[in-house]
C-alpha cells in the first residue's frame, strides 16, 4: 500500500492569516481526520524569498483508493453529507487560487507517523520546486537523496521533511527541507562550509544537471497547528 501526497499552494487575498487559521482547525482538520487523511506540514511563506502572500500544505493519503473516496465524498456523497464540498466552498473566503498536484514520496520520504515519532521540528522551511528533466522527476528525487540529502543536506544542518514527485507533472519534484528546529539553529546558507564550498556540493552542482534543469525556492515558517513546526 503506497502512500500518496496532495500537496498544495495557495494564494492568499491577504496576508491576514488569523481567520484562515482559525477556520482551519474548527473545520477542515477535524473533518479531514475523520477521512483519514493526515497533515504533513501547512506553512506560510514569509517575505524575502519566493512568492508571498501564499500558504503551502501537504495531505497524506493511505493510497489511491483512499484519495479516490475523497473525492467522492466531496462531489458525490452517498450519504448526502456535504460537508467536504462545503469546506471546499469556503477556502474561497481567503484563496484566490489553489495549485495542487497529486505526488508520490521518494524513497526517504517520511510518513506523517514517522515525523511524529521522530519529533522533526523546524522554525523554518526552505521549499524547492523543481524542474526534471522529462519523465525524470522520480529520478531525480531518488538521485537527491544519495547526492545531496546524505552528503549535502544534512550535514549541512536541514532535516528532510519530504521529497515528492509528480506523476502526472513531468518535469517536477518538490523537496521540503527544514532549516533549524529552532530559530536560534536557522541558517539558510547552512553550516560548516557553506553550500558551495564542499566537493560534495560542487559534484551534485554538476551532476544533477543530468536530471535537473531549474528550481525555485521558497522560504516559509509553520501554522501552530502544522504537524512539522
Amino acid at each position: 500500500m503506497r502512500k500518496v501526497y496532495v500537496h498544495e499552494v495557495n494564494q492568499l487575498k491577504s496576508s491576514r492569516v488569523a481567520s484562515l487559521y482559525d477556520a482551519m482547525e474548527r473545520h477542515c482538520l477535524p473533518l479531514y481526520a475523520k477521512h483519514g487523511i493526515e497533515l504533513v506540514g501547512y506553512w506560510e511563506t514569509v517575505m524575502g524569498q519566493g512568492p508571498w502572500p501564499e500558504t503551502i500544505a501537504v495531505w497524506e493519503f493511505r493510497d489511491f483508493g483512499h484519495y479516490t473516496d475523497f473525492l467522492r465524498d466531496t462531489y458525490a456523497p452517498a450519504d448526502g453529507n456535504w460537508a467536504l464540498r462545503e469546506w471546499l466552498d469556503e477556502r474561497s473566503e481567503w484563496f484566490t487560487r489553489s495549485e495542487s498536484l497529486l505526488c508520490f514520496g521518494a524513497e526517504a520520504t517520511p510518513t506523517v507517523a514517522e515525523l511524529r515519532a521522530s519529533g522533526t521540528r523546524a522554525a523554518m522551511i526552505n521549499h524547492e520546486t523543481v524542474q526534471t528533466a522529462p519523465n525524470r522527476q522520480a529520478e531525480y528525487s531518488e538521485l537527491l537523496t544519495e547526492m545531496w540529502w546524505k552528503r549535502c543536506a544534512e550535514p549541512a544542518g536541514r532535516s528532510l521533511i519530504g521529497l515528492y514527485y509528480a506523476p502526472w507533472k513531468n518535469t517536477r519534484a518538490i523537496n521540503i527541507w527544514g532549516q533549524g528546529a529552532d530559530w536560534e539553529d536557522v541558517n539558510p546558507w547552512g553550516t560548516g562550509e557553506g553550500w558551495y564550498e564542499t566537493k560534495d556540493v560542487q559534484l551534485w552542482s554538476t551532476l544533477g544537471l543530468e536530471v535537473r534543469k531549474d528550481f525555485d525556492d521558497r522560504f516559509a515558517v509553520p501554522a501552530p497547528f502544522s504537524t512539522v513546526r
